[in-house]
């Protein structure tokens, strides 16, 4: 089976080598790929993708481009995302791996949600399968933000705000929730101190190293989930619609030896 992720840049993405080691180790004769794709040559590698590549994953900037080429399973449809590719038909696990993540937390009704990419339509769907009834909706392009709270205004309450309005949403809310990449190089989140964070009783960082915004987060004793759980549960997701076999054990060893390293 010929699979891969796609997206610009992944060529140093967990996934593929998590992936390669797995099926390797459980003896299953198939390839992960990084298909890195500059986003001006999308439309035309696409089509060639699709046709040579059993599955995929999807990363940025593409979860919602690739929607048109494929058809696309009811979650991913009504998220307006996609994650993982398989035979030409679209799915969502991200919502799922987010949801799995979260098992055992208690979730305020009340939180902040910054961004408005692929990766905040499926947080947003599962924060509504989790029972959130208003969300701030907190982006650099207001725009966008104001797009996507139509796609899901109907389920919830969604206020979308500018970014200059973070400070405002957090004191309002409960918890945040952070969609976006601010963090991956090492940068500070925004302009938010550990003492605007202090009330909140859960911050969620999708990305899956340590951030700026975990460590202030864990200085004033706020429960703190990142991306690494939320990754691998969706990535169990991925397997079971790509076909392939889950090991617990294995991939269990995998997964610890190349992100939790």
């Amino acid at each position: 089976m010929k699979l891969g992720i796609l997206g610009y840049p992944v060529t140093e993405s967990m996934s593929y080598k998590v992936f390669n080691e797995y099926f390797e180790l459980i003896g299953k004769k198939s390839t992960y790929d990084a298909l890195n794709v500059q986003p001006e040559d999308f439309e035309r590698e696409v089509h060639g993708i699709l046709k040579e590549y059993d599955g995929f994953n999807v990363t940025k900037p593409f979860k919602e481009k690739i929607m048109r080429y494929i058809t696309l399973d009811e979650n991913a449809r009504n998220m307006g995302a996609v994650n993982c590719v398989f035979k030409n038909k679209g799915y969502n696990t991200d919502w799922k791996g987010f949801v799995r993540s979260l098992e055992g937390i208690e979730i305020p009704k009340v939180v902040t949600l910054v961004g408005a990419g692929g990766a905040s339509r499926a947080l947003l769907y599962g924060l509504l399968k989790l029972g959130v009834e208003r969300v701030y909706l907190v982006n650099r392009t207001f725009e966008r933000a104001v797009r996507l709270s139509k796609d899901f205004g109907d389920h919830v309450e969604i206020i979308p705000r500018r970014l200059d309005a973070l400070k405002d949403s957090l004191k309002e809310s409960s918890a945040l929730f952070n969609a976006t990449s601010v963090g991956m190089r090492g940068e500070k989140f925004f302009d938010i101190s550990p003492e605007d964070l202090s009330h909140l009783s859960l911050v969620y960082d999708v990305i899956y190293i340590k951030t700026h915004l975990q460590e202030m987060a864990r200085e004033v004793g706020i429960t703190v989930v990142s991306g690494e759980s939320m990754w691998y549960h969706q990535a169990v997701e991925n397997l079971k619609i790509w076909g392939i076999p889950f090991h617990e054990e294995v991939f269990k060893k995998v997964f610890e030896k190349v992100v939790l390293k």
